[in-house]
């Protein structure tokens, strides 16, 4: 059985003078290039930034919270996806996980939204056998590969 530890680390940045921010899980390098998660679902929600900020407005935060919370709770149960990134930057929020049954996920999702407004998101899924996002997000935000001795 896969046990995901739910500890996140935060990460800032600067890109074309708007702020980037990053969280991502550091302690999943137990599960680094485990086979039954070989792919990365990308859900992608583009908002109209504050010109000065670059971030999302209010309603927009609670909407996307309020879809984060939903989507978690049925996709991270049973292991079927593995969240490790959530990336917003001036126009742009990005979840990103490493999932098992890719025939499942649709159902899943559908359910986790069942009810919900419609919220304006893209789905793309990547091959990454290896993990090499996860390694790179950790790599490029200064953390380091926990894997167990």
């Amino acid at each position: 059985m896969i046990e995901i530890d739910d500890r996140w680390f935060a990460a800032e940045g600067k890109d074309d003078g708007f702020p980037v921010l990053i969280r991502g899980r550091g302690h999943l390098g137990h599960l680094v290039g485990v086979k039954s998660h070989p792919n990365i679902l990308r859900i992608t929600w583009d908002y109209v930034p504050d010109e000065n900020s670059g971030m999302p407005e209010r309603d927009i935060i609670k909407s996307m919270a309020t879809f984060e919370e939903a989507i978690f709770t049925v996709l991270e149960k049973d292991a079927l996806c593995i969240f490790y990134k959530i990336f917003l930057h001036n126009g742009v929020k990005e979840w990103s996980a490493y999932c098992s049954d890719i025939a499942l996920l649709q159902e899943q999702i559908n359910k986790a939204l069942f009810g919900h407004e419609q919220y304006p998101i893209e789905m793309v899924i990547e091959n990454d056998v290896e993990w090499k996002d996860y390694l790179d997000l950790l790599k490029n935000t200064g953390q380091s590969v926990n894997k167990p001795s």
